[in-house]
C-alpha cells in the first residue's frame, strides 16, 4: 500500500510550535509598516483568537485587518512574515508518535509526502522535527495549493492504482478532497488546523486524533480489502 502524508499539523505540530511565534512576528512587521494598534498585546490576543478558529494564518490575518479597517497592503506583509521568514533556530516538534508510526509503517508499505510551502523551509522543518526524509519514496513540496497533480504523479510514478493509496492530512479541502477525487482512501488528522477544517464529510473515510490510530486503520484495510 502507498500512504501519502501531509506535513504541517499531520506529522509536525505547526499550530503549536510555529504559528503562535510567527503570528507575533507578523504583527510586529505590520506595525513597522504602519498598522495602528492602541495596544499591541490586546491586538496579538485578538489575532491569536481569530487564528484559533481559522483554516489558515492568511485567513486569520485578513479577518484581523478587516476588523481594524487597516490598509489592504498589510496583508501581504503579514502573510510573507508568517510563511517565508521561518527562523533557523525556531524549534519544530513532531506530533506524538510520528517517528515511531512512520518507521513501523515503512517496513510494510511505501510512504510519500506532499506538503505546501517553500521547499527549503518545509524540508528544514522535517529535519528539525527529527523525521527521517529517507522513509519517503517520494517527496513533493509545492508553493501552490493544488495537491491533486502531485498525488496523481506520485501514484503513477510508483505504479499504484488509486484504490491502493491512502492519504492522511488535516485539512479536508486541501489535503483530502483532491485525494478522494482520484479514488484514494482518506484519513483526517484532527489536530491544529484539522480541528477547524471545513469541507464535505464524504471526503473523509476515517478521522483520527493520534497517529498511532493509523496502524490499526491500515491493518484493517489490508485485511478487508484487495490490497
Amino acid at each position: 500500500m502507498l500512504i501519502i502524508f501531509d506535513l504541517d499539523d499531520t506529522l509536525i505540530d505547526t499550530s503549536g510550535c510555529i504559528t503562535p511565534v510567527k503570528l507575533e512576528d507578523a504583527l510586529h512587521r505590520m506595525v513597522e509598516n504602519g498598522l495602528k494598534l492602541p495596544d499591541f498585546e490586546q491586538g496579538l490576543e485578538l489575532l491569536k483568537r481569530l487564528d484559533g478558529t481559522s483554516e489558515s494564518s492568511s485567513r486569520s490575518l485578513a479577518e484581523f485587518l478587516e476588523i481594524l479597517n487597516a490598509d489592504a497592503f498589510l496583508l501581504e506583509v503579514g502573510v510573507r512574515e508568517v510563511y517565508e521568514n521561518i527562523p533557523a533556530d525556531l524549534p519544530v516538534f513532531p506530533l506524538e508518535g510520528a517517528c515511531e508510526v512512520l518507521n513501523d509503517l515503512s517496513s510494510d508499505h511505501q510512504l510519500a509526502l506532499v506538503t505546501i510551502g517553500k521547499p527549503a523551509q518545509q524540508m528544514q522543518k522535517l529535519k528539525k522535527a527529527g523525521i527521517d526524509s529517507g522513509l519517503f519514496s517520494k517527496i513533493a513540496v509545492s508553493e501552490e495549493r493544488n495537491k491533486k497533480i502531485h498525488y496523481k504523479k506520485i501514484i503513477e510514478d510508483l505504479g499504484y492504482a488509486s484504490s491502493e493509496v491512502v492519504v492522511c492530512g488535516d485539512r479536508i479541502p486541501v489535503d483530502l478532497a483532491p485525494a478522494r477525487e482520484l479514488g484514494c482512501k482518506t484519513i483526517q488528522m484532527r489536530w491544529g488546523r484539522g480541528l477547524n477544517s471545513t469541507g464535505f464529510k464524504s471526503d473523509v473515510d476515517y478521522s483520527i486524533s493520534h497517529l498511532k490510530e493509523l496502524k490499526d486503520i491500515i491493518s484493517s484495510l489490508m485485511t478487508f480489502s484487495i490490497f
